[in-house]
């Protein structure tokens, strides 16, 4: 037995859609057809239409996700450049000490900056 045939549509006619929603998607959708007092299918034709920049929308979002990614970059590779400043700084004063005490202090500064940008690196 041959399969039933399918009903054409006639130009300008709508098109056939077989949708699964989410259980909260369909509720949104019953709840404004009742609301409304329109059919199921216009609810969802109303829905569909009243979001004409979803994409556009999405697009932004994106960018903006992207943006903020570049910026937290940004602002890691500055708390290195800050670190790598100060470890600079305490490797001078380790190199200008004069007493073993100073020297050590010098040291013990350079081993937590070093930690520091350790951690800040694995950040990124």
């Amino acid at each position: 037995m041959a399969p039933p045939r399918k009903k054409r549509t006639a130009s300008g006619e709508g098109h056939s859609v077989h949708l699964r929603l989410p259980t909260d998607v369909f509720r949104l959708v019953e709840k404004r057809a009742k609301d409304e007092r329109w059919p199921f299918n216009r609810a969802v034709i109303n829905l569909l239409a009243s979001i004409p920049h979803l994409e556009t929308a999405r697009t932004q979002e994106d960018v903006l996700q992207e943006m903020q990614i570049v910026l937290a970059r940004y602002g890691a590779r500055t708390t290195l450049s800050d670190l790598s400043e100060a470890l600079l700084q305490a490797v001078d004063e380790v190199l200008a000490s004069r007493t073993d005490g100073e020297r050590q202090r010098g040291l013990d500064k350079l081993r937590v900056l070093r930690r520091e940008m350790h951690e800040q690196a694995a950040k990124e």
